[in-house]
């Protein structure tokens, strides 16, 4: 009896096999660099928050018409405004100084307070990674803006 032509339908297993090996090389190449893009991500957001907390002291010296400090404990690993403390994420180094030509600072706490005017008391510095461009700067004692 002769049948029909038989109809090839599906993928060989040589097929199936060299997908799945350059599957396995791309995955391979992608896991680090999703790894330290997800490490870099965290820095920028800690150093955001850096930047918000710094920004919302000013702001509220302003709104409320009175001094307020922002307080960077490094020992603690925490950051306040208005007694509420906030942990830096884990595995983020933070640390500071208060002026260009001082040494980076890994214990110890930094305050700065913002005046009525939004002016500051002092210049700071706050870096998040000692390994990274990520520096957060409290501008000077006449403007007090914060930015990265």
């Amino acid at each position: 009896m002769k049948g029909r032509p038989m109809n090839n339908r599906g993928f060989t297993l040589m097929e199936l096999i060299v997908t799945l090996a350059i599957l396995a090389i791309m995955m391979a190449i992608a896991v680090p660099a999703t790894s330290s893009w997800r490490k870099s991500s965290q820095y920028k957001a800690a150093a955001r928050e850096v930047v918000s907390i710094l920004r919302r002291g000013r702001s509220q010296a302003v709104q409320q018409n009175q001094n307020t400090t922002v307080t960077i404990d490094l020992s603690n690993h925490k950051y306040s405004l208005a007694g509420s403390d906030t942990t830096f994420p884990n595995g983020i180094t933070v640390e500071a100084k208060v002026a260009l030509g001082d040494v980076w600072q890994k214990s110890g706490s930094f305050s700065v307070t913002f005046r009525p005017q939004g002016t500051s008391n002092q210049t700071i510095f706050v870096r998040v990674n000692e390994n990274s461009n990520l520096q957060v700067q409290v501008d000077s004692t006449a403007t007090g803006l914060a930015h990265m």
